[in-house]
């Protein structure tokens, strides 16, 4: 979700927060607050269980909110957050967040908030895919996120989270994309090298 539309002013006047690796940005359960926009880095969202274990719900990016969806319903905070690399965000307090909307501006929110989730039921679902296909389509997606074909800052284990599999599998499955020609890993950065590879690979489920 890009930011510059009509709410972009609303960050004009921000606070600027960095978040280091591993530092929680928001936790379910917890009342509204204050509305993030990524400016650099990666945010990682999952749904914590009562048994300590948790699902991976999705990965946002630079120019997504984090926050939105308790602010725009007053309702607790749905997921947890935490920082997959240094991630930096303006920070904008609920109230001043709501107040910076007309009624078209929400209704666009609320497109945009479905749109999200519509993106996190993709990346969760690329678990039943194989892993080389799950993968594709997983950078495909971080990709047009980041618009831009070189994903810097996710670590390979994150990865491997969100496809649910061992970080060794994942290792396995880069090096084909590699061998493919679809991609160059230098971790943190993965350039996507042959977008029409990636595709392929995504619509193939062996």
């Amino acid at each position: 979700m890009d930011i510059d539309p009509p709410w972009g002013r609303i960050f004009e006047r921000s606070r600027t927060i960095c978040y280091r690796s591993g530092q929680p940005m928001l936790l379910k359960g917890s009342q509204k607050g204050n509305v993030l926009r990524i400016v650099e880095g990666w945010a990682l969202v999952t749904e914590p269980y009562p048994d300590g274990t948790r699902a991976f719900l999705e990965i946002r990016g630079k120019g997504q909110l984090l926050g939105e969806t308790s602010a725009l319903s007053g309702a607790l905070r749905n997921a947890d957050v935490t920082a997959v690399c240094r991630t930096v965000v303006q920070a904008v307090g609920h109230g001043r967040f709501l107040a910076g909307l007309g009624c078209n501006d929400v209704l666009v929110m609320l497109l945009d908030a479905q749109h999200l989730h519509r993106t996190a039921n993709v990346r969760v679902g690329v678990r039943r895919f194989g892993v080389v296909s799950g993968l594709s389509r997983l950078l495909l997606d971080l990709a047009r996120t980041a618009s831009t074909p070189f994903l810097a800052g996710i670590p390979q284990k994150v990865l491997a989270y969100a496809l649910g599999v061992t970080p060794r599998t994942l290792y396995g499955a880069v090096a084909e994309l590699e061998r493919r020609g679809a991609i160059s890993a230098r971790w943190p950065v993965v350039h996507l090298t042959d977008e029409a590879v990636l595709k392929e690979l995504a619509r193939s489920e062996a």
